[in-house]
């Protein structure tokens, strides 16, 4: 029920914006695309997401899962699968979990480690969408500028506190705060040096970037002929909207938030829809490798 009602929201979104917007010049917009951007853009998307499965290789390294580089690529680009595409009640995560699980693996320490994968790259979207509003700081309007970066900071205060609440062992005590006293203590065990540190957040700063820079030829493939640095300050913010688990793989949500972004600094309408219309189409392609390895995989959870 909760994955229909998903993608009944999303389906509603989207026919409401192309009930509001041309859908003629868009589609137009879409078939004039530059090819050869467009396989570029996927190109690094799939780039992004093979670091994204090495950056996790090392997470559940460190917590003690003994498995070749090959499985977490396999695994991670499987999990996409299901993100992008199966509107099941086992996402991509849960895949990832229930795969380390069924290798032998402790269902809570797959969680924990999982878990840890996420945050970090939310970490290294919200630093790079810093340091690009920093860079580009009179772009958007005042209040918005403002109120973007208050949110960023706020949820990267939010990171550090989850590393310092193993401190606090009163924590254990109780049910309810449990878990985030282990998550903390995990966290601190794969975060415990700076080379460590350094390692993630460098590794995640380059996976949003890549995808970034996915969407920058995407965007350019439709004439939308801005800066890097544009796409860097627009681009996250519409993103972490598609987190909210309220929508179908965030179809709907990222068109409207698109849409409302690059309307901030004047760019055609038709052309951010075209946009990220074949976005979600190269997250799609993008995730495909990920159904030949489930199709080659003994262990399937659907």
């Amino acid at each position: 029920m909760g994955n229909l009602i998903k993608i009944l929201l999303s389906a509603a979104i989207i026919g409401f914006i192309f009930y509001k917007f041309p859908m003629d010049s868009v589609w137009d917009t879409i078939l004039s695309a530059n090819i050869g951007l467009l396989l570029a853009a996927l190109a690094f998307q799939i780039l992004s997401q093979t670091v994204a499965a090495y950056r996790w290789s090392l997470i559940m390294g460190i917590l003690k899962f003994d498995h070749p580089f090959s499985f977490y690529f396999r695994s991670y680009f499987k999990g996409s699968l299901f993100n992008q595409m199966l509107p099941t009640s086992v996402g991509g995560d849960a895949y990832r979990i229930a795969e380390l699980t069924a290798h032998g693996g402790l269902v809570q320490e797959a969680f924990y480690g999982v878990f840890i994968d996420r945050i970090v790259g939310l970490f290294g979207l919200l630093l790079l969408n810093l340091l690009a509003n920093l860079i580009e700081s009179d772009l958007l309007p005042e209040e918005v500028f403002w109120s973007i970066n208050i949110v960023i900071l706020l949820a990267i205060s939010g990171l550090i506190v989850l590393l310092l609440i193993r401190k606090v062992h009163l924590l254990q005590r109780y049910k309810v705060t449990r878990f985030f006293f282990f998550l903390s203590e995990r966290s601190r065990l794969i975060y415990r040096t700076p080379k460590r540190i350094n390692q993630q957040i460098g590794l995640s700063i380059l996976i949003h970037l890549l995808s970034m820079i996915a969407i920058f030829g995407i965007g350019h493939s439709v004439g939308i002929n801005e800066p890097l640095v544009t796409y860097l300050v627009l681009i996250p913010p519409a993103i972490l909207l598609t987190i909210l688990p309220i929508s179908f793989a965030g179809w709907g949500v990222r068109e409207g938030a698109l849409v409302a972004l690059f309307l901030l600094i004047g760019v055609d309408q038709t052309q951010v829809l075209a946009m990220s219309l074949l976005y979600g189409v190269i997250l799609i392609l993008s995730a495909l490798p990920g159904l030949y390895f489930y199709l080659k995989s003994k262990h399937k959870y659907l």
